[in-house]
């Protein structure tokens, strides 16, 4: 039904400095512009993979799922019609847009707007080479949550998610494919992004990106390391206007669909966080930038 994250749409205070930061520095492309907004792809098909747009205060815009077919984004439309806490935006419909395709928008349970598409045009792109560090694409993406099970419970009711494991009772990690987690969410004292994950194609690329990003003089929030969840790398950095955090990451384990999975429970400690023990401790810092300020975006969809 959902085949992976599409892209992710963020309003920004300072459009060119948010502009300069994803495409210089983590090394996006510029795939378009307009008179606010800007268009940025990866090393994948995918149209666009980040789209920024001038807002007075940072919000997410949207969340972008891809759909494996026009029957899903209909059924999925009926699903949030039919869910007592959900509410569709607009209904399923071809749209002309970046990209265009066929698409449907809603309110999740927590006022975030999600965008599901099916048929976007894909973009000829340039494959990223051994030894760059242009990520390929999103990887996933976390989202915080003030009331976790009811989010957790949503998302598996609307897009047929799987629970891979859990941190405690305070993280959730879902999964569509093989991937062990497409989404994940945390429990915070508000609903915002957590970050947004960028895949490197391998484990030298995601050093050298990390490298590359700190000779520039962007010192890491946290990492390198390892999580014990997953067992995806991760390096993470704010861009510094709008404070939003996206991590390099690689090496995800991959669940195999032919064998049973029984969800984990994962106690919240040092070992899950950083199973190579090399980044250092997640501290009060960390955490208070990764739950980061609440969403202004919650139940105003975006403009455009």
């Amino acid at each position: 039904m959902i085949t992976h994250v599409r892209s992710v749409a963020l309003g920004v205070p300072d459009l060119s400095a948010a502009h300069e930061f994803f495409e210089k520095h983590w090394q996006l492309d510029l795939v378009g512009a307009d008179s606010d907004r800007v268009f940025l792809g990866a090393g994948c098909q995918d149209n666009h993979v980040l789209r920024l747009r001038a807002a007075a205060e940072p919000r997410v815009d949207l969340l972008c799922l891809a759909a494996a077919s026009d029957a899903d984004v209909d059924q999925i439309a009926e699903r949030v019609a039919a869910h007592p806490l959900g509410r569709l935006v607009s209904e399923p419909a071809t749209c002309t847009d970046a990209g265009g395709g066929y698409r449907v928008r809603f309110l999740d349970c927590e006022g975030r707007t999600v965008e599901v598409s099916s048929r976007v045009a894909v973009r000829a792109f340039r494959p990223v080479e051994p030894g760059e560090s242009r990520p390929t694409g999103i990887s996933h993406v976390v989202l915080n949550a003030t009331d976790l099970l009811t989010t957790s419970a949503f998302y598996q009711s609307i897009f047929d998610l799987k629970v891979t494991d859990w941190v405690e009772s305070i993280m959730v990690f879902l999964r569509a494919g093989t991937a062990h987690h497409m989404l994940a969410f945390t429990r915070a004292p508000h609903a915002s992004l957590n970050h947004v994950a960028f895949e490197l194609r391998g484990i030298d690329e995601f050093m050298r990106a990390t490298g590359s990003m700190t000779k520039k003089g962007y010192l890491p929030l946290w990492g390198p390391g390892r999580h014990g969840v997953g067992a995806n790398t991760f390096t993470y950095f704010q861009e510094p206007t709008s404070r939003f955090v996206a991590e390099y990451t690689t090496g995800m384990l991959r669940i195999d669909p032919d064998h049973k999975w029984t969800p984990r429970v994962y106690p919240a400690n040092a070992q899950t966080s950083d199973t190579w023990g090399v980044a250092s401790p997640r501290d009060e810092a960390v955490s208070a930038s990764l739950r980061g300020c609440p969403d202004t975006g919650l139940w105003q969809p975006p403009p455009m």
